[in-house]
């Protein structure tokens, strides 16, 4: 094999686990950032929403009960319609929150006993209604309810608090760039794509000296291909951008009284991102591209010298 043969053949062997290497971190680094896109739309947001919206009217159930109970009309209007709708919307809300939950077969389990719960709660409020002409006992079944709704360890309240933080580290893990995604785009995608774009010129150079060749229209189409690296790029930031604003606000402490502004507000944050993630399909192709022009760039030059002696 002659040195020029040699050389090319060195240099081919070098361009392609050099695109190989690059193609593959872009793709696994792109998808870092938009694998997650889908799953905080369509799963954790209404689960945190569901789950806030159960603790806020739990709250107020309570805090209108206890109203309808001591204040001088209870005999006139019961418990209230108030009382009653805010009781509706917390197990209502709970129903969904089992059902969309991301906490996984431990926090659905939590919202299941808690939903238990919550009945034996409304069952002690009645109790206490139905014992409303007896002071002591009326206090005491009301007593028992707020107990059971608002004891720190075991209480109703502080149960949907475990079961929240969970979602919430679950929504953490979902819109955090982490460690390993900043060194794949700040360092290995980067450092990879400027080797490989350095490897293309200097071919290109060593070619038009060997062969006296002006340009090889393959690889400067390999090398114009990876500019593509850019939109991609920006697309991976305006992700992440948006993951994270949907992040802070699903960490709001009012979203329990305001979860259909909030729903509204993180759907609109989080437009365009599915047909950005699905921009990562791409990825491969465009490898395959790269391939295939650097290929046919150097497998003619390669040929030229096949039959020469050594």
């Amino acid at each position: 094999m002659s040195g020029t043969r040699a050389f090319l053949v060195r240099r081919l062997t070098a361009l392609l686990v050099v695109t190989g290497v690059a193609v593959t971190t872009l793709f696994a680094a792109y998808y870092g950032v938009s694998r997650n896109c889908a799953a905080v739309s369509d799963r954790s947001t209404p689960a945190i929403l569901q789950v806030a919206a159960a603790i806020d009217a739990l709250h107020a159930s309570n805090d209108k009960a206890r109203r309808s109970l001591t204040g001088p009309t209870t005999d006139v209007e019961g418990l209230g319609e108030d009382y009653r709708n805010e009781l509706s919307t917390a197990n209502q809300s709970l129903a969904q929150a089992v059902k969309s939950t991301t906490g996984g077969k431990e926090a659905r389990q939590s919202l299941l006993t808690i939903t238990g719960l919550v009945s034996s709660y409304s069952d002690l409020v009645e109790q206490a209604y139905v014992n409303r002409g007896n002071d002591d006992l009326r206090d005491a079944y009301l007593s028992y309810a707020t107990a059971m709704l608002t004891r720190d360890d075991d209480g109703i309240l502080a149960r949907l608090g475990i079961v929240q933080k969970g979602q919430q580290k679950v929504l953490r893990t979902q819109t955090s760039f982490g460690g390993l995604l900043t060194f794949a785009w700040w360092v290995l995608v980067p450092a990879l794509f400027l080797t490989l774009a350095v490897l293309l010129v200097l071919t290109q150079r060593y070619l038009r000296h060997r062969f006296r060749r002006l340009v090889n229209p393959w690889l400067i189409a390999a090398t114009a291909l990876l500019i593509a690296v850019v939109p991609l790029a920006a697309f991976a930031y305006q992700t992440q951008e948006r993951l994270a604003s949907a992040g802070r606000a699903l960490h709001r402490t009012d979203i329990g009284s305001s979860g259909g502004e909030t729903a509204k507000n993180v759907a609109a944050t989080m437009r365009g991102t599915h047909w950005r993630a699905g921009a990562g399909g791409w990825i491969p192709l465009g490898g395959a591209t790269l391939a295939a022009l650097i290929l046919i760039g150097l497998q003619p030059r390669i040929n030229e010298y096949r039959f020469q002696p050594r």
